[in-house]
């Protein structure tokens, strides 16, 4: 079979990434060299660049992570290609006593190979000739109306029974068995399925394949474009498959040391400010500091989560209770918890026990969100905090389902990120609106 434009472009893509590793790893050693005071490409720094290098290559090439991803996949690839060499040549150094490049280098030579890497696929030139654009979506239901919100402009229409569901200025192309005559004419780039209408046969589909149309699901585009996973259009085979947490030993047992040390660390640097506040808490209100509140975690194990108690014995609100809230201190002593490994950092927010029951009575794939271990912030928290809307439970499980698929360090990041920044802007937003409503 003749390679395809695309499978050209992935070629010069491999082949550009190899180069800036070269090129990344080079100047770092150049640059460490020059530093030390020592001649950079002399042996056995020579060995040392170009293995690094062939390394780091391997890691982001295989498998194949498309660097136009922006920040996100900037930090798994860094992670990825430093982690990679970490672990081989100083694994090759213990069974062989091969010398292994410093570490200083590894990480500078991965942190500017990536750049260079996310930099030059930015200048690989799209395949000329290809006149397919756009998206066309089959079947409208809540999955596609989604995604339609989110690609805007680049949804050529919609392929329906009838166009009373269909909303918007989204263009109506007729019944579904039109799909063929509508590819011949809109020339889409990919074809959203919603379920399997009638009309469209599996021979059809393939043929699309062949053509060079991609053939996508709506639940799972919308993974990758909305970053939540629709599990209510999930067969329960396809939920089983799709919402799994990372299994990697080596992966869990990075991301357990790193979210364990930077819980203790928290937890060190505020134990000052969960002394004060209980103390302020005990004198003001004459009662406990902290209340205790039995939730789900891992696997559906209860356990006491903690808070600042934020009212009199009586019920009623008080100055310091008030306080509390305004500063978002409500949940610091949780990092109790993580101390006590029963939360993490990141993850769902905790459930308690007798909501958690209820909701999986309510929805079964709720249980599902128990496969790792609540978080004091988490993805969905994030998302309603930067909209400043209410949460919802079968949204929030979309989002917490997303975690739980795509846990890695940079994801971690973006929640911490949009915690801290977004929630002040959605804060403004709403006293704006609050004012304009007051004054209208």
């Amino acid at each position: 079979m003749k390679p395809s434009l695309h499978q050209g472009n992935e070629y010069s893509a491999a082949f550009s990434d190899l180069f800036a590793c070269m090129a990344g790893f080079g100047v770092a050693t150049w640059a460490a060299g020059a530093w030390l005071g020592q001649t950079a490409f002399a042996s056995p720094w020579a060995f040392q660049w170009a293995f690094s290098a062939a390394i780091a290559w391997l890691a982001i090439v295989f498998p194949e992570s498309s660097l136009r991803g922006g920040v996100p996949r900037w930090v798994d690839g860094f992670f990825t290609a430093t982690g990679s060499n970490l672990l081989v040549q100083y694994g090759l150094t213990y069974l062989f006593g091969i010398p292994a490049a410093p570490w200083f280098l590894i990480v500078l030579g991965s942190a500017l190979s990536l750049t260079a890497a996310g930099l030059l696929r930015q200048a690989i030139p799209v395949a000329a000739g290809d006149r397919r654009h756009g998206i066309l979506l089959v079947g409208f239901d809540s999955s596609t109306a989604s995604l339609a919100a989110a690609l805007e402009e680049d949804t050529v229409g919609v392929l329906e029974n009838g166009p009373a569901p269909i909303s918007g200025n989204l263009p109506f192309l007729g019944p579904p068995d039109r799909l063929g005559e509508v590819c011949e004419t809109k020339h889409p780039r990919a074809v959203v399925m919603s379920g399997m209408p009638a009309g469209i046969s599996l021979a059809r589909l393939l043929q699309l394949h062949y053509a060079g149309i991609g053939v996508e699901g709506a639940p799972f585009l919308c993974e990758s474009v909305l970053r939540r996973v629709a599990w209510q259009h999930l067969s329960p085979s396809d939920l089983l498959f799709s919402v799994t947490p990372v299994t990697s030993r080596a992966m869990l047992a990075f991301q357990a040391v790193y979210k364990n040390l930077i819980g203790l660390g928290l937890l060190i640097v505020f134990s000052p400010v969960l002394i004060l506040v209980s103390l302020l808490i005990a004198i003001s209100t004459g009662g406990a500091a902290m209340e205790q509140i039995e939730c789900s975690g891992l696997q559906r194990i209860p356990f006491q989560m903690f808070r600042f108690r934020t009212v009199r014995r009586d019920g009623g609100p008080s100055w310091i209770g008030n306080l509390i809230k305004r500063l978002h201190l409500t949940n610091l002593p949780q990092l109790v918890n993580v101390f006590r490994g029963e939360m993490a950092l990141f993850g769902p927010r905790p459930a308690r026990s007798v909501f958690a029951e209820r909701l999986l009575h309510l929805m079964p794939a709720y249980v599902y969100r128990f496969t790792v271990k609540p978080g004091i912030i988490g993805w969905s928290q994030a998302h309603f905090a930067e909209t400043g809307g209410v949460p919802e439970e079968a949204l929030s499980l979309e989002y917490d389902f997303y975690y739980i698929r795509q846990e890695s360090p940079s994801l971690d990041l973006d929640i911490l990120l949009r915690t801290l920044f977004r929630r002040s802007k959605a804060a403004r937003k709403r006293a704006a609106a609050t004012g304009t409503a007051s004054g209208s």
